[in-house]
């Protein structure tokens, strides 16, 4: 690519480069842009030019900048979750401790937790308790705390507390992002500890996220993909 000229011309090539979506390394757009990333990064401060630079990563900030909507999220892409959440109900056995993370792909599978196998859930999420205080004999661990509604998912020090006290057999968790160099992301930091938690609590790890999350790349990172026994709906 031809060097452009001024900050218009550069901006403009960023934004070819992140077209349809794509997510860019600045080290990447620099080198086809025959320019610097102070030069880039000093572009993307100065201007409202709808690039967004999050961890070294150029994309659109439509892609990325938007705010969670949990009712938002619960009417998106329900086929590909449910799907996911069929594959990942099949891994639970009776006498399972499993962890149920937040979020909209996973209440999917919450209603499918066989009933009288003598299962514990634990969870963070309220959408998720919610489903499960309705199943005849499945407990109910409520890893409770202060309410963040965006999310619909509690955090504070005791709910780290109580994950250090339970075994985990099997830890199912969601992601608002999957990027292949990033790992795995959500929106809100504060569901970074509680996630951290849990995984390392987990005997086996389950990643469950429907194949519009993966190429994404959203604000808080509390994975890696190889922490993950399985991907379950990853793109074919």
């Amino acid at each position: 690519m031809a060097r452009p000229s001024g900050r218009t011309a550069r901006i403009k090539a960023l934004r070819k480069l992140c077209s349809s979506g794509a997510i860019v390394h600045i080290a990447d757009a620099a080198k086809q842009l025959e320019t610097s990333e102070i030069t880039i990064r000093r572009d993307l401060s100065d201007s409202d030019s709808g690039i967004l630079c999050l961890g070294g990563y150029l994309m659109f900030a439509s892609d990325n900048g938007e705010r969670y909507s949990l009712s938002h999220a619960q009417g998106t892409n329900t086929q590909a979750k449910t799907e996911a959440a069929l594959q990942a109900a099949t891994l639970i056995a009776p006498e399972d401790t499993i962890f149920i993370d937040c979020g909209s792909t996973l209440p999917h599978l919450a209603a499918r937790v066989p009933q009288n196998a003598n299962v514990t859930v634990v969870t963070q999420a309220l959408n998720i308790a919610e489903i499960i205080a309705r199943l005849e004999g499945v407990n109910l661990v409520l890893l409770a705390g202060m309410y963040h509604a965006e999310s619909g998912s509690f955090s504070s020090e005791t709910a780290l507390k109580m994950l250090k006290e339970i075994n985990i057999t099997k830890g199912f968790f969601s992601a608002a992002g999957v990027h292949e160099k990033e790992g795995v992301t959500c929106f809100h930091f504060h569901e970074v500890a509680v996630k951290r938690a849990a995984i390392a609590r987990s005997q086996r790890r389950f990643l469950v996220a429907d194949p519009s999350k993966w190429g994404k790349l959203r604000p808080a990172t509390f994975a890696q993909l190889n922490e993950f026994d399985d991907w379950i709906g990853r793109p074919a």
